[in-house]
């Protein structure tokens, strides 16, 4: 049997395409349907790959969109007009904006206006060269907050072949805000740097040269500018040895080793600055880890007028401890000058009655034996009996008396210099401060001109007696010091006072040199000075203001070259007070009249307590106590006493001690207790005095003044029983 010819391929195509245009064999029919099967089993295959493949594409697209939109940074599409066509939700996010809210808006609606331009800038670039753009801008998030992104733009095209910008955008919000605390930081860092009183200069390894200097150091040393001081090696800046005579390199090279090791070092040194002037300053080296490289920093302090003022404050010191040594020996000449004085005042006052006596006794002895018997009996005795003898003796008693009295004056102006303590405030006589001040300063002003004192009658001011006193010592001294040596007659230094308004005022005038207006204006600067080295410190004008404002008062000065200088001193009237009685010369004020009072003397000297019994036994009852304690012991049994003038400082029991008691057991007599003081005592004791208020009385005292005193105190304490 023949086998069936296979249709042609034209023939299958044909009837393919038109099944009913040839009429085909039964077998050529059984063949075309299996290649119609296969042909649809391919296709099939065909269209399950298409269907995977697009299957694979949206599982791709999908895990791209979840990329996209999950991303943990921002992500931009931007037509080529800078509109945004796509927007993940990080993107959105950073500016809180819903994304819906950001498809089709321009993205300069969310750029702070000030950075639009940078933003145009960077996007011309990207579309005219294609180069990735990177730059930093602010937006503006829809809570009206500004942050800080990162853009990183690339050109690329879209699906239909258009030009769009991909930005890759971050929020650095955080890391702008730390940088610019950094910057903050440095810039405070740097001021600092630059506004140091100290030099301050960073030295790096490894020859440990400097690398950066502040101003002060700049000035310290001299250069023009920082490169002019980094130019040159840290030993230009010392000189070859130091003091100790060892090398400079050698003695730098171990300090900077010790630095490095111990992390900081403090120490001498001597420096020279560029004109060649060395000068001596410490230095603290610390050691500072930079980009884990050891660096060192120097903080140098110019020492010359720190020990310019060491050395005045050692003078100063030694100063004090010569006034508490003035004061303490002016309290041990105080007592028995008091022997001294009431001897020589009751000698000086006797005598005279003495000499009469003696002359009645040479007439009646001339006339009962004539002149010859009378030289026959006396011998060479008998001129001892003449007039001009008792004369000459009298005179010298006198002068003797009058030195005493000048030495009085001398030891009570001492005592009053050296009370200077701050706690000492009391109501004090501004004539009577600037008495002790001119006997202070008679020495100086001797030679140089005459002290005319016009004192008005003050009232009191609230201050320290010691400290006006120190005030104007030292103006009375800087007077004189203006004035040269040889003319006293034509030149004067006149202190005047008065009251007017609610203050007191004293004027301290001389005929000096006077002073130019550039120094005027510097006078009351500390250390400023026009005298030479040794004469001068700079400080007693700058104390004398501070003394005054203390105590709420001013100075003020005028002057004339070459004619002379002017101070004014103005102190507030301590208002509603008077001062307490002070002890005067008899002479000096009208007389009061006689009172016989009981007066207890407490005092540790028992010569004191005889010579006070000596002077006031004719006049009043006197009880005596050697301390105390002795005389506790006879308050608790008798207080009818009219004036209790009681020593301060006594070895055992004080009479602060004692005022005390009777503050608490016996009041009344309390207020009559006068503390007796010989000039020198602690700031406690002078504290407590000026805060009870108790009269106070200063050894040593002329015998009619201690009188006077002692009989309008009892007459005082007699009218108000």
């Amino acid at each position: 049997m023949t086998e069936p010819t296979p249709p042609s391929q034209q023939e299958r195509s044909r009837a393919l395409a038109d099944p009913g245009s040839s009429p085909l064999a039964p077998e050529s029919a059984s063949l075309l349907l299996h290649d119609l099967r296969v042909h649809q089993v391919e296709l099939e295959m065909q269209n399950d790959e298409l269907r995977r493949t697009q299957q694979q594409l949206e599982a791709s697209r999908a895990r791209y969109f979840d990329l996209f939109d999950l991303a943990p940074i921002g992500y931009f599409t931007l037509s080529q007009t800078g509109l945004i066509e796509e927007a993940n939700f990080t993107a959105a996010g950073i500016l809180g904006v819903p994304r819906s809210n950001l498809v089709k808006q321009q993205l300069t609606r969310f750029i702070v206006s000030a950075d639009q331009d940078l933003y145009y800038h960077h996007r011309k670039e990207l579309v005219a060269t294609g180069a990735r753009q990177v730059c930093e801008l602010r937006m503006m998030r829809s809570t009206g907050e500004t942050c800080w992104v990162r853009l990183e733009a690339t050109r690329a095209q879209d699906a239909h072949g258009d030009v769009v910008c991909r930005a890759v955008v971050s929020d650095i919000t955080a890391s702008k805000h730390v940088e610019e605390t950094l910057k903050a930081s440095e810039a405070r860092h740097r001021i600092l740097f630059e506004m140091s009183h100290d030099a301050l200069m960073t030295l790096a390894p490894p020859d440990w040269r400097f690398t950066s200097a502040n101003s002060t150091t700049l000035a310290m040393f001299g250069a023009e500018d920082e490169a002019a001081f980094l130019s040159r090696a840290p030993s230009e800046y010392s000189p070859e040895r130091q003091p100790d005579g060892v090398r400079s390199t050698q003695r730098a090279a171990l300090m900077i080793e010790t630095a490095l090791r111990e992390g900081s070092h403090y120490y001498e040194w001597t420096h020279r600055r560029l004109s060649g002037q060395e000068f001596p300053a410490t230095v603290l080296l610390t050691r500072m880890e930079i980009g884990g490289k050891p660096f060192l920093q120097a903080t140098v302090r110019d020492e010359t007028e720190v020990r310019k003022l060491h050395a005045m404050l050692s003078q100063a010191d030694r100063l004090s401890s010569m006034g508490m040594l003035a004061a303490g020996v002016a309290h041990e000449i105080n007592n028995p000058l008091l022997y001294v004085l009431y001897n020589i005042e009751t000698v000086a006052e006797e005598l005279p009655k003495v000499a009469v006596a003696v002359e009645r006794c040479r007439v009646a002895l001339r006339a009962a034996l004539g002149d010859e018997g009378l030289a026959k009996v006396l011998g060479d005795d008998a001129s001892l009996l003449e007039a001009s003898t008792l004369e000459d003796v009298i005179e010298r008693i006198r002068e003797a008396l009058s030195g005493t009295q000048r030495i009085n004056k001398i030891s009570r102006a001492i005592g009053t210099f050296s009370r200077v303590e701050s706690t000492e405030r009391s109501r004090v006589d501004l004539n009577y401060a600037i008495e002790c001040a001119s006997t202070m300063a008679a020495t100086d002003i001797r030679f140089r001109a005459q002290l005319v004192l016009d004192f008005a009658e003050l009232p009191p001011v609230w201050a320290s007696e010691g400290k006006l006193s120190q005030v104007f010592l030292n103006l009375l001294i800087n007077a004189a010091h203006a004035i040269d040596e040889g003319d006293v007659a034509h030149n004067f230094i006149q202190i005047r006072t008065w009251a007017l308004g609610d203050d007191v005022f004293a004027e301290v005038k001389d005929t000096g040199k006077g002073i130019s207006e550039p120094t005027l204006a510097r006078i009351f600067e500390p250390f400023f000075t026009t005298k030479a080295i040794g004469v001068g410190s700079g400080l007693g004008l700058p104390i004398c203001r501070s003394i005054l404002t203390e105590f709420g008062g001013d100075i003020q000065v005028k002057s004339v070259l070459g004619v002379g200088s002017t101070f004014l001193v103005r102190l507030p009237i301590q208002k509603g007070a008077s001062i307490a009685p002070a002890l005067k010369p008899a002479s000096d004020a009208p007389q009061v009249p006689k009172v016989c009072g009981r007066i207890l003397v407490v005092d540790d000297e028992p010569a004191i307590c005889a010579k006070v019994v000596r002077m006031l036994g004719a006049e009043h009852a006197l009880v005596t106590a050697g301390s105390g304690e002795a005389a506790r012991l006879i308050l608790e049994r008798d207080q009818s006493f009219d004036l209790i003038l009681c020593d301060l400082m006594m070895p055992d029991s004080t009479g602060m001690d004692l005022h005390r008691w009777l503050a608490t057991e016996h009041p009344s007599a309390a207020e009559k207790l006068v503390f007796v003081t010989g000039g020198a005592f602690t700031p406690q004791a002078s504290d407590y005095v000026t805060r009870v208020g108790n009269a106070r009385l200063d050894k040593p005292y002329e015998a009619a003044a201690l009188k006077r005193f002692v009989s309008e105190r009892v007459a005082a304490a007699q009218n108000k029983n």
